[in-house]
């Protein structure tokens, strides 16, 4: 796939981020207005996805002309090309050691914690 292509691929997923953004706040602020929360148009979009959709199509199209964000993002597609992405195995292999260290940490926390826990007891209650 080519940078530009990329690029748009990167300014949709911004649009639909956006969107879902911008709706989830709207239906937070607006929550007691039930003019602009209520069902308005078909069975599930509201006035508050209707301001929502516009919102996010006007904040992506600002982004798109931008050419300053379209160099950016141009830029990083080139530098993610040149990432060596780790092989199936080693993810497997450094999972698999993250998953047992931090099991190993965490029995490993639990023992000097309950051994504080009956130290402080101890001094707590006075040995009784």
């Amino acid at each position: 796939m080519s940078i530009s292509k990329w690029v748009n691929a990167i300014f949709i997923a911004v649009a639909v981020l956006s969107f879902v953004v911008f709706d989830k706040t709207l239906k937070l602020i607006f929550d007691s207005v039930d003019a602009l929360t209520d069902v308005a148009f078909g069975n599930y979009v509201s006035v508050t996805t209707l301001i929502a959709l516009a919102l996010a199509g006007l904040f992506t199209f600002v982004l798109y002309k931008r050419p300053d964000s379209f160099d950016y993002l141009s830029d990083v597609v080139v530098e993610m090309r040149k990432v060596t992405w780790p092989s199936w195995g080693e993810t497997k292999r450094s999972t698999i050691i993250v998953i047992v260290f931090t099991i190993v940490l965490s029995m490993y926390l639990a023992v000097f914690d309950q051994v504080w826990k009956y130290l402080t007891d101890l001094i707590i209650t006075g040995g009784a």
